[in-house]
C-alpha cells in the first residue's frame, strides 16, 4: 500500500498512551481547530443533539497527508482548494473516546471512521484500523472561538508539517542579513568576513540542531550562510538546505540549490555542470574552469534560474575588466 494517502480514504491510528479517557460525550462539545503554519488547516464543531454527538469536520477540498521517514512528522501537501464540510453521521462513546464517522459531502458513499480522545486541552483525532506497516499522526485540535473556519491561502505546491510556521525566524533572517552586509562594501577585508562567516555558520547550526526553522524563506537564507563556507561538507548541506526550502514552496530557492551544487563538485576537484562560479586568482583573472558546458541545456539553465551560457561569456568578460 502506498504511503500517501487522500484524507478521505485514510483510516484510524491507534491512541496515544498519555492520552486520558473523557467523562462524558458532553467533554467533545464545542468547536475545535488544528493548525498547520499558524492558520487553520481543519474545524471540527461537536454539538450535543439530545445525547447524541453531531457536528461537521470542515476541512479542504483536497488534502494528502504522507508519512515522514524514520518515524518522523507526517507532511501534509496538494491542500486545496475549496473547503467542504463532512457531516457526522455517527458517534458512539466507548471507554472515554469519542467514535466518529463523517461522511464526505461531496461523495455520501465515501465515510472515514475516527476515534477521538482527551489529552489536556487538546482533543487528538486518530486515524482508524491503520494497516501496522502504516503511521500516520493523529491529527491534533484546541478549542477555537465559535465560528471558526479554516483558512484557504494554503499553497498547494508546498509540504507542511505541523511544526512550521507562517512567519520566518527573525534570529535566521538577522544572521543573513549580516551575511549579505559584509559582502556589498567596497572593500572586503576577506580575513575578517572569513571569521565571521565561520561565527554565523555556528550560529545557524545551533538553529537547525535546535528544530528552530521552519519556513521556505529560513531554509533558503540557512543554505547560503553554508554556501559562503569553506569545505565541501558545507557546501553539502547548503544543497541540502536549499532542496528543504523548494519543498516549503520557496520557488526562489532554486537558484541557491544550483549554485551550492556547483561550488560542491567544484570543491571535490570534478567540474561545475551549470556555470555558476566564478574564480579569480591575484593577478585578477577569472574563470570559471574547470567546467562541463556539455551536460546542462541552457534551456535547462533557464529551469533552475541560471544565466544561460552566452550571458556568463558577458558577465566573465566584465569581471576580467573590473580593476
Amino acid at each position: 500500500m502506498p504511503r500517501s494517502f487522500h484524507l478521505c480514504t485514510a483510516l484510524a491510528l491507534l491512541f496515544a498512551p498519555l492520552t486520558a479517557a473523557a467523562q462524558s460525550p458532553d467533554d467533545f462539545v464545542g468547536t475545535w481547530a488544528m493548525r498547520l503554519a499558524d492558520r487553520n488547516l481543519f474545524v471540527l464543531i461537536l454539538t450535543d443533539d439530545q445525547g447524541a454527538i453531531t457536528g461537521a469536520l470542515e476541512r479542504p477540498g483536497h488534502i494528502s497527508i504522507e508519512a515522514a521517514q524514520s518515524h518522523g512528522p507526517s507532511i501534509f501537501s496538494a491542500i486545496g482548494p475549496g473547503a467542504r464540510r463532512d457531516k457526522v453521521v455517527k458517534s458512539t462513546f466507548v471507554a472515554g473516546a469519542l467514535h466518529l464517522t463523517f461522511q464526505n459531502s461531496a461523495d455520501p458513499n465515501d465515510q472515514d471512521n475516527f476515534i477521538a480522545a482527551q489529552k489536556g486541552e487538546q482533543l487528538v483525532l486518530s486515524f482508524a484500523d491503520l494497516p501496522p506497516n502504516i503511521h500516520l499522526d493523529p491529527l491534533v485540535f484546541v478549542h477555537a472561538p465559535k465560528g471558526a473556519s479554516i483558512a484557504t491561502d494554503f499553497d498547494p505546491n508546498r509540504q507542511y508539517t505541523v511544526a512550521d510556521a507562517a512567519e520566518p525566524n527573525a534570529e535566521m533572517k538577522a544572521i543573513f542579513d549580516e551575511d549579505q552586509r559584509v559582502r556589498q562594501t567596497d572593500k572586503i577585508d576577506w580575513t575578517v568576513v572569513s571569521k565571521s562567516d565561520f561565527d554565523r555558520r555556528e550560529q545557524t547550526s545551533k538553529l537547525l540542531a535546535a528544530g528552530s526553522l521552519h519556513t521556505g524563506k529560513d531554509f533558503e537564507e540557512a543554505a547560503f550562510i553554508f554556501q559562503h563556507g569553506d569545505k565541501p561538507d558545507d557546501y553539502l548541506l547548503a544543497h541540502t538546505l536549499a532542496m528543504v526550502a523548494i519543498a516549503k514552496g520557496d520557488s526562489t530557492a532554486i537558484w541557491i540549490a544550483a549554485a551550492t551544487l556547483d561550488r560542491y563538485l567544484q570543491n571535490i576537484k570534478q567540474k561545475q555542470i551549470l556555470g555558476t562560479q566564478y574564480l579569480s586568482d591575484t593577478s585578477n583573472h577569472w574563470t570559471q574552469e574547470p567546467y562541463d558546458r556539455t551536460l546542462v541545456s541552457d534551456a535547462l539553465r533557464g529551469e533552475l534560474r541560471v544565466e544561460s551560457q552566452a550571458e556568463q561569456t558577458k558577465r566573465l568578460q566584465s569581471y576580467q575588466t573590473q580593476k
